[in-house]
């Protein structure tokens, strides 16, 4: 009988799925254990002044349930997407509800640190292996996580370590095949600035204290950071700037200033290192890798209607030479990185309709993947758009004719504060509703 609060779906520990059972890890590992080969060196739990690491797999495993919940796709109350007036009008899109299938194959808890519970901010995938997710207190309590999550082949997540921080909260998180990566706002007023970048070494898909270093950057948070496995971009707030760093040891490569930098993600086609300004919002385009002089290299600036709330997140991706801007209250915004025109736009939800306070209902990350997006809009939740033609198979000028299918209806979901679709996963950070992931199944 399951438990109050848990639907008779869901169910603790590994799942079955597709042919035959996945076995949790930590099953494999006492297979492999039992057997003749020797066993790569594993991290186990450790602590440290400030920050605890969790390595312990069945500790984990009580934090995750796993399920086959179909999730609706509700088509009322959607926004609408606005095409620009000057644009050309391309026929609709080749995807409807009912050729998408989504199932809701996992939750993993917040974490609760010094028994408060800590709410998911931010998420990275790398496609069909890995995923990390940061967590972060409300205000000014310094306390945060960081969660890793490895991928079997069948798709199954299973929490491999987690990280708990005091007098810091961890605003976002980035991988790479050696490292993860802990972009902060420090509450140690011992330090210069609030502003750091701490990097793990990843060992067995666990993380250890051991070869921990620190970047100290200006400004009043550590907003983003990404990595390409030979540099790691990050950006720091209001007063800040974009650093690349070098993964080995965090020196700084490369600086430059910039205002308000929120968000900073790779363009690998073009070998672009694009950063998203807020208060008022603009992109800069950088060239990856060139740091003649110390600087990073711009190549193109351009102004992005929205991004202008306080303090508030947002994040942009870039695809076809587009880029596409979680603008806040001006909800999904498309700009053609090519010459700063807006190519497209979804509508924030109304608030009024979805009976909720406007401060609450920001796009706030957007996460796109062939023809489809996914944009959190806060309390008002996971939205789907989808286009007819993939966004990488269109000229950057083109126009986004984007249809809007409707909302993902989530039980508890309390605010999405941020999304990644990678391959067929949709991962969901989801507050204090800790990280939601959704395998997505496309009908062509």
């Amino acid at each position: 009988m399951p438990t109050e609060g848990m639907s008779s779906d869901v169910v603790r520990g590994p799942r079955l799925h597709g042919w035959g059972s996945r076995m949790s890890l930590l099953s494999l590992l006492s297979l492999v254990a039992s057997g003749c080969y020797e066993q790569a060196f594993v991290p186990g739990d450790e602590a440290g002044d400030r920050i605890t690491i969790t390595n312990d797999e069945f500790e984990l495993e009580q934090r995750v349930e796993y399920s086959e919940r179909v999730i609706p796709i509700d088509p009322a109350l959607t926004p609408s997407s606005t095409i620009p007036a000057s644009a050309s009008v391309r026929s609709g899109p080749a995807l409807a509800p009912s050729s998408i299938d989504l199932t809701l194959i996992a939750e993993a808890s917040s974490p609760v640190i010094n028994g408060q519970t800590v709410q998911a901010v931010a998420v990275e995938q790398i496609t069909g292996t890995r995923a990390i997710v940061s967590y972060s207190t409300a205000g000014i309590a310094g306390i945060g996580a960081m969660d890793l999550f490895q991928i079997s082949g069948q798709g199954t997540p299973t929490l491999r370590s987690s990280a708990s921080f005091i007098e810091a909260d961890v605003i976002a998180v980035a991988l790479d095949n050696l490292y993860a990566y802990a972009a902060q706002a420090s509450t140690d007023e011992t330090r210069p600035a609030a502003a750091v970048l701490e990097r793990f070494i990843v060992e067995g898909n666990k993380m250890t204290l051991d070869g921990l270093v620190e970047a100290q950057l200006g400004s009043f948070v550590a907003t983003s950071a990404v990595s390409t496995g030979s540099v790691v971009y990050v950006t720091s707030g209001n007063t800040g700037s974009v650093y690349a760093l070098n993964p080995s040891d965090l020196t700084v490569l490369a600086e430059y200033a910039l205002d308000g930098a929120r968000w900073v993600t790779l363009d690998e086609v073009n070998g672009w290192v694009v950063v998203l300004q807020g208060e008022p919002g603009r992109i800069a385009v950088f060239e990856e890798g060139n740091f003649s002089g110390g600087s990073l290299n711009l190549l193109a600036a351009w102004s992005v209607p929205g991004v202008d709330a306080a303090e508030a997140k947002s994040t942009v991706e870039v695809h076809g030479s587009k880029a596409f801007v979680a603008a806040g209250p001006d909800g999904l915004q498309v700009i053609c990185l090519d010459n700063g025109q807006v190519v497209g736009s979804v509508a924030r939800p109304d608030p009024s309709e979805l009976s909720l306070d406007p401060s609450v209902v920001v796009t706030n990350a957007v996460t796109v993947d062939d023809d489809l997006l996914f944009i959190s809009n806060g309390e008002a939740g996971v939205y789907v758009a989808a286009v007819e033609t993939p966004f990488d198979q269109t000229a950057c000028t083109d126009t986004q004719a984007i249809s809007v299918l409707g909302r993902l209806r989530f039980d508890d979901l309390q605010s999405a504060n941020h999304v990644t679709f990678r391959g067929d996963q949709l991962w969901v950070a989801a507050g204090r509703g800790g990280i939601k992931i959704v395998d997505v199944d496309l009908r062509r």
